[in-house]
């Protein structure tokens, strides 16, 4: 079994990988350190556009005809209201997370359309309820999830369940600025109403199962991994 990681480097992808350790897969991880993940080889790899993810694929096909699942764990935290929110800086939010998923997405399907495979992409919390501040990447994020459920749809024949996860603020190297704070940090604990922001574990106990298992009865599907965030309202 093929799986194809991309940015593995990052949190929530080494924890994915940590997880799958032992497991009767071949993992293709990228990185764009180039260093090893959990004892895993890594190929160097930094997303730039669409000629990154072209030659990241031709580099794959020249030495596996299949991809049986497909994780992409590029993506951005951006916290400014839209009227400081300059153009640059909503083309790079559009394009680390949305444009991303597309051409990730796009390069995959070739390689599974003849025995099927999962797709698992990564949406935010934040997309699906009004936060404020987060005009940019709530739109970069629900573009991911309407993809997600477009290509759910388009692919069902060819056996391809696509799915993504939308966790609530995970501590991790995209997060340093908000749980280096401490007051930013409280604040977001007591949004969560599990009192806590969630781990990269939290998320990769969930996420492998669409990766492993192949999600046989899983597709077009938004999973809310998020201590509560998106779905209750602690009273006051």
């Amino acid at each position: 079994m093929n799986i194809l990681i991309v940015n593995g480097s990052g949190a929530i992808g080494s924890s994915i990988i940590k997880g799958l350790s032992g497991k009767s897969v071949n993992l293709i991880i990228t990185s764009s350190t180039g260093d090893n993940v959990h004892g895993n080889k890594t190929m160097h790899w930094k997303y730039t556009g669409s000629d990154s993810v072209d030659s990241l694929f031709e580099s794959i096909k020249s030495e596996h005809i299949q991809l049986d699942s497909v994780v992409n764990c590029l993506g951005s935290i951006f916290l400014k209201p839209a009227h400081l929110t300059s153009e640059k800086d909503f083309d790079e939010i559009l394009d680390i997370n949305l444009k991303s998923s597309f051409l990730i997405l796009k390069n995959s399907i070739p390689m599974m359309r003849k025995n099927g495979g999962n797709l698992l992409f990564f949406s935010s919390a934040a997309s699906s309820i009004g936060m404020a501040n987060h005009e940019a990447i709530s739109a970069a994020k629900g573009g991911i999830e309407a993809m997600v459920r477009s290509a759910a749809a388009t692919y069902a024949k060819n056996n391809i369940k696509v799915n993504a996860i939308a966790p609530g603020l995970v501590d991790s190297n995209l997060s340093k600025n908000i749980v280096s704070n401490e007051v930013a940090l409280n604040v977001s604990k007591r949004m969560h109403s599990v009192g806590r922001i969630g781990t990269p574990d939290d998320i990769s106990k969930f996420a492998i199962p669409l990766i492993v298992d192949n999600s046989s009865w899983v597709t077009g599907s938004v999973i809310n991994i998020d201590g509560g965030l998106s779905t209750t309202k602690i009273a006051s």
